[in-house]
């Protein structure tokens, strides 16, 4: 059994849960994050889906208790209540706020309890 699981991984042409999460969720992984975010990459990845307004926003930049943060360059990891290890990139933030992605219950779960994976420092960028 693999001690890890992905998350929140969307692609315009693929299918996925939609439904409302509670606002302490939103909230929770918007700190998240902010604070928690890990393999740092350079660059970002933009949102595919689908955006009312046309072009999708790039990079995605949100503002979390008055401080602006760039989606879509990092994971955030967390632990299930099992071991396994959750990991999702940044930019679930924009796909459960503008899409309305309703991931797992053990990820939201997860994200309430704020379980979060400490990045090690082997793995923090080099800039």
């Amino acid at each position: 059994m693999s001690r890890r699981s992905i998350v929140g991984w969307l692609e315009r042409q693929e299918e996925f849960s939609r439904g409302e999460v509670p606002t302490e969720f939103v909230h929770a992984l918007a700190a998240l994050c902010r604070d928690n975010s890990s393999n740092c990459m350079r660059g970002w990845q933009s949102c595919t889906l689908p955006h009312p307004e046309g072009r999708p926003p790039y990079p995605v930049v949100v503002s979390v208790d008055g401080t602006e943060v760039t989606l879509g360059s990092a994971e955030i990891r967390l632990l299930a209540r099992d071991g396994r290890w959750l990991i999702a990139p940044n930019l679930v933030l924009h796909y459960v706020a503008a899409h309305g992605y309703l991931p797992p219950g053990e990820f939201i779960e997860a994200v309430m309890a704020r379980r979060a994976i400490p990045e090690r420092p082997s793995e923090r960028p080099w800039f």
